[in-house]
């Protein structure tokens, strides 16, 4: 390991991005899973839907929060995250 410890501020740097890439791979799976298995019970939230259908409880899906995952504007989207994450695994290589 080099003097200034890079390499594990960089292994530290990484797993962040694999953590926060992971989190957000869960909660898409869920809901694909949601919407393969039972998309009756499901509505956006914010949309109307229909109670004898959906039931009176029905998953609601967060359109901002699947929104803000894509929409290159907003910290923490998906592609900047993903970018980010391979500038340190370059890094990481050249260390």
């Amino acid at each position: 390991m080099a003097e200034s410890g890079q390499p594990t501020d960089l292994a530290d740097e990484r797993r962040r991005y694999e953590q926060q890439l992971m989190r957000i791979g869960r909660r898409l799976e869920a809901i694909g899973q949601l919407l393969v298995q039972d998309p009756s019970r499901m509505a956006g939230k914010g949309f109307d839907f229909n109670e004898s259908v959906t039931g009176s409880r029905p998953v609601q899906i967060e359109m901002d929060e699947l929104r803000n995952l894509f929409d290159r504007g907003t910290d923490g989207n998906v592609g900047s995250l993903l970018s980010e994450y391979h500038s340190v695994l370059a890094r990481q290589k050249e260390a």
